[in-house]
């Protein structure tokens, strides 16, 4: 197997380890500070917010000096997904 095509594998393979959360908005959407509250009630600092291109709430955080990013339901407000930065 030669070493690019073991490369170009290897990414492939990983991609979607870094695929975001996709949600859809139904007719009535948690406010965000809801999601920002759960994450700061569980010891995170929030340093930033969006709404993501997949429209769930992104949140850009610390908890016990670990960065982060943590995605909300639009709907709910529940946590969907976290990945370390």
């Amino acid at each position: 197997m030669n070493a690019k095509f073991l490369t170009a594998a290897l990414i492939l393979a990983a991609a979607p380890a870094f695929a975001e959360p996709s949600c859809t908005p139904g007719d009535v959407s948690a406010p965000i500070w809801q999601s920002m509250k759960a994450f700061e009630d569980e010891g995170g600092k929030v340093l930033a917010f969006k709404i993501n291109d997949g429209q769930c709430y992104e949140i850009y955080g610390e908890v016990d000096g670990v960065k982060m990013e943590v995605f909300y339901d639009p709907n709910t407000g529940a946590e969907l997904e976290r990945i370390e930065a």
